[in-house]
């Protein structure tokens, strides 16, 4: 009995958790979109793309410093409770020592790029933030081990603030991009300088040099996907400026950002979907882990090929909106990375890592790294910055289908029944934008095309994708009838 009311009480303190985590998350993600937008629309087009270019380089650089040293520290300090102040003095070290070293790695690697001063002085200004920003996240993991999240969520919510006043005040007094930098730069090595009295007063400096070398070695698994992904979808913008200009980059930017945002409901959608995947995993219930994967692959489905026909059809008014006219030519990047939409929503990734099978993601990872690679380079010289767009939706495909292939042998479940609902719904989006555009576009103003189109989709959705199922959870969802 007493042990059922603590997993009660764990379940219920996780869940109070990631609410709170989730909408510190969702803020901070909101305001970020929201200060690129502004920072966009105030910007000329050159000086945006360069700006984009350095805070590019310099966030590629800074995401090198953390090779799984936050996982690890997390990790050490709920297995060893007794060798906090080793353990966090550990990070601490390693964190300073690759963030002084990758510094330095980005300073020399900028004088073989040939970039401008401009683009040259803002990477290493926007390098010290980037670095500065990955330091904060190690102070919160401090926090996050002892499941405390209250306090990096508010503080984290309170340094994104602050920056959105700080951008809103050099706009106001018609600063330039440096001042922008330098604004971002003063606020983040405050609140660090702010959250190190504060860590300083509970923990105190021990290094004991056998488990810093411990430490090292267990950071080490979970740095190969970190650097990886790192790899992945950061190198997009930094061939774009090597090879056709800085300029370019900013266009890319501004199509790229909808995807980045875009890729918070997945995670939020897992976080309500999958207690019953996991469920399955854990008693090795093959019937209900196909029922469940078949499920949440047709939701993500429906979800992700809506998101995608939006931001296709309504590409050219979206980034007029947004941006501004002068940033159009983004519109056709839009339409393109729009695809991606499809395989951002991924399953199979998810269950991977529920099964702690690092070891294929890292493959997956290594082999997506090297298409996205070559195609950025082949692509580009072929269709210019179109075919960095075309780089972006080719690597989300391919870690896609990789990720179900080797979700399908490793837990022999039939794929097919998730991939029909795909084609069903690719089928059903053709037709609803055959019908936006020879019916709807003609005919009615851009809310009320909105409108049509999107009853449309529904309503197709309803008559075939929809089954008793659905009806079912639906009817739980909303307390109709009870679980059976």
């Amino acid at each position: 009995m007493k042990s059922l009311e603590n997993n009660q009480t764990t379940k219920s303190t996780i869940f109070k958790y990631t609410i709170i985590v989730n909408a510190a998350s969702f803020v901070e993600k909101l305001l970020f979109f929201i200060l690129n937008i502004i920072i966009a629309r105030y910007l000329t087009v050159e000086h945006f793309g360069e700006y984009s270019t350095a805070l590019s380089y310099a966030t590629f650089f800074s995401l090198m410093t953390d090779i799984g040293i936050n996982v690890t520290l997390i990790r050490a300090l709920n297995l060893e409770k007794e060798y906090e102040n080793e353990h966090f003095t550990n990070a601490f070290y390693l964190k300073l020592g690759l963030s002084v070293t990758m510094y330095i790695v980005m300073a020399i690697s900028l004088l073989l790029t040939g970039y401008n001063r401009d683009v040259i002085n803002l990477t290493l200004i926007l390098g010290l933030v980037r670095n500065g920003n990955e330091f904060m996240k190690t102070y919160y993991a401090l926090y996050e081990a002892k499941q405390q999240f209250l306090f990096p969520s508010v503080v984290n919510s309170l340094y994104v603030v602050f920056f959105f006043l700080g951008v809103v005040a050099v706009i106001f007094f018609q600063g330039n991009y440096y001042h922008l930098c330098l604004v971002r730069l003063v606020i983040v090595y405050l609140f660090i300088a702010l959250l190190t009295v504060h860590i300083f007063k509970k923990v105190k400096f021990r290094l004991k040099t056998p488990l810093f070398i411990a430490f090292i070695k267990s950071a080490i698994p979970f740095s190969t996907i970190a650097v990886l992904s790192n790899l992945t979808f950061r190198i997009n913008a930094i061939i774009i400026s090597l090879m056709i200009g800085t300029t370019k980059v900013g266009f890319f930017s501004n199509s790229i950002l909808f995807v980045d945002t875009l890729a918070i409901i997945p995670g939020n959608l897992r976080r309500i979907l999958m207690p019953t995947l996991y469920s399955a995993l854990e008693k090795n219930d093959e019937s209900k882990f196909q029922f469940s994967f078949d499920i949440l692959s047709k939701y993500f489905g429906i979800v992700s090929f809506y998101l995608m026909m939006i931001l296709f059809l309504y590409s050219e008014f979206i980034i007029k909106a947004v941006f501004g006219g002068k940033y159009l030519e983004s519109a056709i990047l839009l339409k393109i990375i729009a695809f991606s939409v499809l395989f951002v929503f991924n399953v199979a990734s998810i269950v991977l890592v529920g099964k702690d099978r690092q070891d294929i993601l890292s493959r997956i990872m290594l082999f997506a790294t090297i298409v996205n690679i070559l195609a950025n380079i082949v692509l580009i010289n072929i269709f210019d910055v179109e075919g960095a767009a075309a780089s972006v939706t080719l690597t989300y495909g391919v870690i896609f289908f990789m990720s179900h292939y080797y979700l399908r042998k490793l837990e022999s479940i039939k794929m097919i029944p998730a991939f029909r609902k795909y084609v069903i719904m690719g089928l059903i989006v053709c037709v609803a934008s055959l019908c936006y555009e020879f019916l709807i576009y003609k005919n009615f103003s851009l809310p009320g095309s909105f409108a049509t189109i999107t009853i449309l989709y529904g309503l197709l959705i309803i008559l075939f994708v929809m089954d008793r199922d659905d009806i079912r959870i639906f009817k739980e969802i909303l307390g109709l009838k009870n679980p059976s």
